[in-house]
């Protein structure tokens, strides 16, 4: 009776570890796609972030308000893990408003002002653009999105 009653044990223990196995293995492929999730978000990020620098370096001149200044633009982000085996290419589309901005009163910085020609004046006007930035993508097939605004000048 002691040997079948043993047997009966190791089946259990091997039934509970497969669970755990079970478990454990949906646990890895969770992990992974938080990883995977919180990657391309960065990469958005960092297009955004790249996008908006380059227009800031042209110059205020150069960035048209005239006519239809809506862009859209689809960059193409490819992404390594530490260990090469994590890779992930993401389709991003960036859509940019650019719109002229006429009085920055509410800008607390001294990078925006002109010297003022009549102290007793106390709105200053400049010359500056307002940058709204969108970029999304897809993620699992569920639409993601992430918005920028910056001033340049």
């Amino acid at each position: 009776m002691k040997k079948g009653f043993g047997l009966l044990e190791v089946m259990a223990a091997a039934v509970v570890l497969g669970f755990l196995l079970i478990g454990l293995n949906l646990l890895q492929k969770g992990n992974r796609e938080a990883v995977i999730r919180i990657r391309t978000r960065d990469a958005a990020q960092i297009i955004a972030q790249n996008f908006i620098d380059s227009l800031s370096r042209l110059g205020i001149s150069s960035v048209d308000t005239t006519g239809n200044n809506d862009l859209e633009k689809t960059v193409d982000y490819t992404w390594k893990g530490n260990n090469d085996k994590i890779t992930d290419k993401k389709t991003y589309t960036i859509k940019c408003k650019i719109k002229a901005v006429k009085d920055l009163e509410s800008v607390e910085s001294s990078d925006y002002a002109r010297a003022r020609t009549d102290p007793n004046v106390d709105t200053v006007h400049v010359s500056a653009k307002r940058v709204n930035l969108t970029v999304s993508w897809f993620f699992k097939n569920t639409p993601l999105k992430i918005t920028e605004e910056r001033i340049i000048k």
